[in-house]
């Protein structure tokens, strides 16, 4: 039967362990975490080579794993056997390795009462065409992990960094979704790094993680495409030259901030036309932490200022297109003129 994460947590937290687990999805980590807890409450006296088997379902034939579930734990309570990326659920194609999927089915429809199974699949559906997926949705505890929401991500970090012994702030918070993304293993990596920094009961903040946490070159130009929309021109000024000598084109920095501004304005236009944030960002294609995050930096201006540095960045573009002026001193005006262009729009429009 289909399970949330949160309750099998809670289930294992009291020692009680379900005879087959399938967990599936895209999010590996969370899948991962939970195995862990399983582990802990299948076998509290640790792990041991006789007790935990581990197979892999490219490598060893599913009936393998089978026939060591039903074989009895050797000085133990219970045995554990994970048989990891178990495809037989999914629609990808079967590795070359001879399974049978009716000795899983039988097994699922029957299990030992001294063993624990764990399948996981790592895929975002399972195929529920097949018998055998029936079966485990019908008698086996069956977990989904998909990819965290911005509201569950801010969670998980904050719950992540109280785990290892600091805090963080809400500024703290954003600044990591927005610097690292919302990859969890990625996130828990940098967040150890700036607990470490933090210290025991010490803050993380939005200072912290723009000098430690690492970021990919697509992060990087988010977060200056933040700052230059936000009108902080000087930390803008300094990404953008940190940006051009990792080798990025000044114009498609130029065409990103158009990308954006293009976005905060057809989240303003259509937002008045009663479509919610969700609606709008499936029309326009583009994430819903990203429209959120475009839906506030378009709350600094109006729909008439946004035109107006559209039809900037379209006049620049034009400009260095026919050779008027290079792209990157097209880029560098564009910035330092920023705040005047939006100052002098609002005095026109007022």
């Amino acid at each position: 039967m289909a399970r949330s994460m949160r309750d099998i947590l809670q289930e294992l937290r009291k020692g009680i362990v379900q005879p087959v687990y399938l967990l599936y999805g895209t999010e590996a980590l969370l899948i991962d975490d939970v195995v862990q807890a399983i582990q802990a409450a299948a076998l509290p006296q640790g792990i041991d080579d006789f007790n935990y088997m581990r197979y892999h379902f490219d490598e060893s034939p599913i009936q393998h794993a089978v026939h060591e579930a039903e074989t009895i734990p050797f000085m133990s309570e219970r045995k554990l056997i994970l048989v990891q990326n178990c495809a037989v659920f999914s629609t990808a194609k079967s590795p070359r390795v001879d399974h049978d999927p009716d000795a899983l089915q039988a097994y699922i429809e029957n299990p030992a009462p001294y063993s624990t199974m764990i399948l996981t699949v790592n895929a975002e559906k399972l195929d529920e065409r097949k018998k055998l997926t029936k079966s485990a949705q019908q008698k086996a505890t069956v977990v989904q992990f998909v990819s965290l929401k911005e509201n569950e991500c801010r969670d998980w970090i904050a719950s992540e960094v109280k785990r290892q012994g600091s805090s963080i702030t809400s500024d703290g918070i954003a600044r990591m979704i927005l610097s690292v993304g919302t990859n969890l293993r990625l996130l828990r990596s940098e967040l150890e790094k700036l607990a470490l920094y933090a210290g025991p009961g010490g803050t993380i903040d939005e200072a912290a993680v723009d000098t430690l946490a690492m970021r990919t070159m697509e992060q990087n130009i988010f977060v200056f495409i933040d700052e230059v929309v936000r009108l902080r021109v000087d930390r803008a000024m300094r990404m953008m030259y940190d940006l051009l000598k990792n080798k990025e084109e000044p114009i498609k920095l130029l065409f990103m901030i158009a990308r954006q501004v293009r976005i905060m304005l057809q989240l303003k236009v259509q937002s008045g036309r009663g479509y919610n944030l969700n609606q709008v960002a499936q029309q326009l294609g583009v994430h819903p932490y990203a429209a959120k995050i475009a839906n506030e930096q378009g709350n600094l201006y109006s729909p008439k200022e946004l035109e107006r540095l559209l039809f900037d960045l379209a006049e620049l573009d034009y400009k260095i297109k026919t050779g008027q002026i290079g792209d990157r001193t097209a880029l560098e005006m564009f910035l330092l003129t920023l705040p005047h262009k939006v100052r002098a729009a609002t005095r026109t429009h007022a």
